[in-house]
């Protein structure tokens, strides 16, 4: 993907010379996520996957992008799209747009594309001036100068629409973020900086955005309740998340954090196996299809049963994540690595979960390098 400003470097021909644009620093990881999930170009698989499923999950038709370069995320996102979608393409270099442009035709989606060369913040400014643009986006992705960021979210806002999303890039800034002052940090990199970290605390503030609205959700595996605090935090007052765990003890570690925080009324925690429990929920026919979202990440010889079982309890267009799947970077090890022990126990059943997702019909996935690899699955038919 691209910055607007650009550049005459030319585009690097390995994963490990664009690192910052994916958390992989491994080419063999990141050659096992291009063969296990679906992926449209050799770089930036996991971004692209990511806003494909994005894109469906909210149902987008209607999309902008400002900062276009060569066309990956624009192709991911035409390929998202209905049929009758529609993204308005701004970038100030037409020829840029024109080398990926072959790929955008060939793949069928170049009619949904409006692409437009110049500055965007002039064309933003008339869509402002002209109410009929008001909230009529669905989606908008900038990749663009960072030095406007918050230029064009001060008019974003009001062009997409109330439950709309929009997505910044590189909002971590090659990590420079939290470097010390005194960090070797390259120009560009210095120089952009603190414009990106003005943005981040301006949304961070901002009461008009949000990051979630799932109402209905599960947890297998809660331990201390990390990741079941960050999901009730995004969840409405009304949301719901059912928690299993075996061990009561060790969510009870992190009760005080999560009643502190005011969302303890949202969790329905229950101690024991989560096999049974599922088991009495697809028996009963009222809980099919009725979790927006199911976060998994417990005991990996039992994935593979539990997505069995979960594929029917979540919604259709519902997510399902499992967490691990690149399992401590044990996937591409070869068989006389020096794994620990408990890695290597449980390494197969993680292979097989990933191979058994890649041809699974029932969902599309995404598989992120974040932390130890997590794979999103969102539920087709």
């Amino acid at each position: 993907m691209a910055a607007v400003n650009g550049g005459s470097e030319s585009q690097p021909a390995k994963h490990q010379e664009v690192g910052h644009k994916s958390l992989l620093q491994s080419d063999e990881l990141y050659q096992y996520i291009l063969e296990t999930s679906v992926n449209l170009m050799t770089t930036s698989a996991d971004e692209g996957q990511f806003l494909s499923m994005l894109l469906k999950l909210i149902n987008a038709k209607n999309t902008m992008e400002i900062g276009v370069y060569t066309g990956y995320s624009l192709l991911s996102t035409a390929l998202a799209l209905p049929e009758d979608g529609k993204i308005l393409a701004l970038d100030i270099n037409r020829e840029n747009y024109e080398i990926g442009l072959p790929i955008i035709k060939k793949a069928g989606v170049a009619h949904k594309i409006d692409f437009r060369e110049g500055p965007a913040l002039p064309l933003l400014d008339q869509m402002i001036n002209d109410e009929k643009f008001h909230g009529s986006f669905d989606f908008i992705f900038v990749d663009a100068d960072k030095d406007n960021y918050l230029n064009y979210h001060k008019r974003l806002i009001d062009l997409v629409k109330i439950g709309g999303v929009i997505g910044y890039d590189n909002t971590l800034w090659n990590g420079s973020l939290v470097a010390p002052p005194e960090a070797p940090l390259r120009k560009y990199v210095r120089y952009y900086r603190d414009f990106v970290l003005e943005l981040n605390k301006t949304l961070a503030i901002d009461p008009r955005v949000d990051i979630c609205q799932l109402p209905n959700t599960m947890e297998i595996g809660v331990y201390t309740g990390y990741s079941l605090l960050s999901t009730a935090l995004a969840l409405p007052d009304d949301g719901k998340i059912l928690a299993l765990d075996i061990n009561r003890e060790n969510y009870e570690i992190g009760l005080p954090i999560i009643e502190k925080a005011g969302v303890a009324h949202k969790i329905d925690f229950r101690e024991g196996p989560a096999l049974p429990v599922l088991d009495l929920m697809i028996e009963d026919k009222k809980f099919h299809g009725s979790f927006d979202f199911i976060f998994v990440d417990a005991d990996k010889d039992n994935y593979l049963n539990y997505h069995k079982r979960l594929i029917d309890l979540v919604k259709i267009g519902g997510v399902i994540g499992y967490d691990n799947t690149l399992w401590n970077g044990s996937l591409v090890a070869p068989p006389d690595a020096p794994l620990r022990k408990y890695v290597r126990y449980y390494r197969d059943f993680v292979l097989e979960l990933n191979k058994e997702l890649a041809v699974d019909p029932r969902v599309e996935i995404c598989q992120l390098p974040v932390g130890d690899g997590i794979t999103l699955c969102r539920r087709i038919s």
